[in-house]
């Protein structure tokens, strides 16, 4: 299987971290190949292709103020086309405030778009109360 760069899929982390920190969808559904699938968190159902995933992320920002703070925590981890990297995500307009540390597993196409992302978060990666900075 071809695969995109490192730098690429880095690139691709870090407008993804942005597109969030923004709230902006059309950024988001951008980094996704068309029939790319959505498992957020991991064990529900996925969303499938471009307009099921910006549901998600409309959805997701109207629940949270508008905008999800993603600041990454380390270097994007790179196996060919598969790539991980740990966010804390900073809901810091949601009421109450709170905070959640996710890891994003990713699995990118030639072209350097995300053909799969699962999200491994549980119960336990919840804080609430005031989000930090």
């Amino acid at each position: 299987m071809d695969a995109p760069s490192p730098q690429t899929i880095r690139d691709v982390f870090a407008r993804y971290a942005q597109g969030l920190s923004d709230g902006d969808t059309s950024v988001l559904v951008s980094l996704f190949a068309p029939d790319a699938m959505l498992e957020d968190p991991i064990g529900t159902a996925p969303h499938r292709g471009r307009e099921a995933i910006a549901r998600f992320f409309d959805q997701g920002f109207a629940a949270t103020g508008g905008r999800i703070l993603f600041r990454a925590e380390g270097d994007v981890r790179i196996n060919g086309p598969h790539a991980a990297c740990a966010f804390v995500a900073i809901c810091d307009r949601a009421d109450p405030p709170f905070e959640v540390d996710t890891l994003d597993i990713a699995r990118f196409d030639a072209e350097g778009r995300i053909a799969s992302m699962v999200a491994i978060v549980g119960p336990s990666n919840f804080r609430n109360g005031k989000a930090r900075a």
